[in-house]
């Protein structure tokens, strides 16, 4: 049987090992290739030469963290579309949340740290295949993730 994200790549830049490993398990599950990196200088060296469909990024990573990352990626003229979904433990609804927000939106999509790494899984699939999210995985429901997600 043949899964829907078979040959498609997605970076994961996260220094939360519990946070890689959960997200690789998830996407591995639909069939996605999954490249992992603990910060946000070894994702930015490779993400060029491995051409991702998808990136998910931590913001506050030591080094370059995933806000220097996004913008680094959505600079450049061959990994501009590429689908960026950044991940905080900054509280959702919180003025810093809020201003990581603003200052990221480049991005395609913004999560709050506990999330539903199903939600994100699901956003990963909406941006590579255009697939709608099931009403009980967006925005958070039911796994009190809170998320936003807007297009570019």
């Amino acid at each position: 049987m043949r899964l829907r994200g078979e040959g498609k790549r997605v970076v994961i830049a996260d220094d939360a090992p519990e946070v890689v490993d959960l997200m690789t398990i998830v996407l591995e599950q639909r069939g996605y290739e999954v490249i992992s990196f603990n910060n946000g200088r070894d994702a930015w060296t490779r993400i060029p030469e491995i051409q991702p469909h998808a990136v998910l990024l931590d913001i506050l990573m030591p080094g370059m963290d995933g806000l220097e990352v996004c913008s680094s990626i959505k600079a450049d003229p061959e990994l501009a579309k590429t689908p960026v979904i950044l991940m905080t433990s900054v509280t959702a609804g919180s003025e810093i949340a809020d201003g990581l927000w603003k200052i990221g939106t480049d991005a395609d999509a913004f999560f709050s740290k506990p999330f539903n790494p199903l939600e994100i899984a699901a956003h990963v699939d909406r941006f590579i295949f255009g697939t709608e999210i099931p009403p009980e995985l967006n925005r958070g429901g039911g796994g009190g993730a809170a998320a936003r997600v807007e297009p570019i």
